[in-house]
């Protein structure tokens, strides 16, 4: 052990002038910090919020082109559809007449 030449040592408290320039510089750091912070909080929830009306205007835009292509295409395979109908109607009106023409062809020889 050393023996010093004040064994008790004095504490030297900060001298309250070098107290406040420390708080002042500390709250300066401090309110410089919060408006980062808000400043990129607020930034960050427009850009989040302008991607996400772009992506429901592009979603709307897309799901909408896709309904008419859809449309489109279930009305051309009804045209189609009521197309081949009508030509088997067609179909079945003409061999009714030609049958009942037979048949009362048939039906006069006979007589």
């Amino acid at each position: 052990m050393s023996t010093s030449a004040h064994p008790n040592p004095v504490f030297h408290p900060m001298p309250p002038a070098l107290f406040d320039m420390w708080s002042n510089v500390a709250g300066a750091y401090g309110e410089a910090m919060q408006a980062n912070t808000q400043q990129l909080l607020l930034s960050s929830a427009r850009v989040i919020q302008e991607q996400i009306l772009q992506a429901f205007f592009a979603f709307s835009a897309s799901c909408a082109e896709a309904l008419a292509k859809n449309a489109m295409s279930v009305q051309e395979q009804s045209m189609k559809r009521l197309a081949e109908a009508n030509g088997k109607a067609v179909g079945m009106v003409g061999q009714g007449l030609v049958r009942v023409w037979v048949d009362s062809m048939q039906t006069a020889t006979r007589s």
